[in-house]
């Protein structure tokens, strides 16, 4: 197995740094759903929101790609 993901059930990922410049956490899922649920939970724990605002949500949607590329 050459790549070191293959076989996982990684498709979409967000990159923090897209949104917060300096920060390397990438959140990884199925799909965009399981990536927001992560990139939320992160967004509380470090960078301190207590709630996440619909434009932080529709930046952070539009920032999410499908892993690897």
């Amino acid at each position: 197995m050459n790549n070191p993901t293959e076989g996982l059930l990684v498709a979409r990922e967000l990159r923090c740094a897209d949104l917060m410049p300096g920060c390397d956490f990438v959140a990884q899922g199925k799909d965009d759903s399981e990536v927001m649920r992560k990139a939320a939970e992160h967004a509380k724990s470090v960078h301190r929101m207590a709630a996440i605002s619909m434009e932080v949500e529709r930046k952070a949607r539009a920032a999410i790609r499908d892993a690897g590329s």
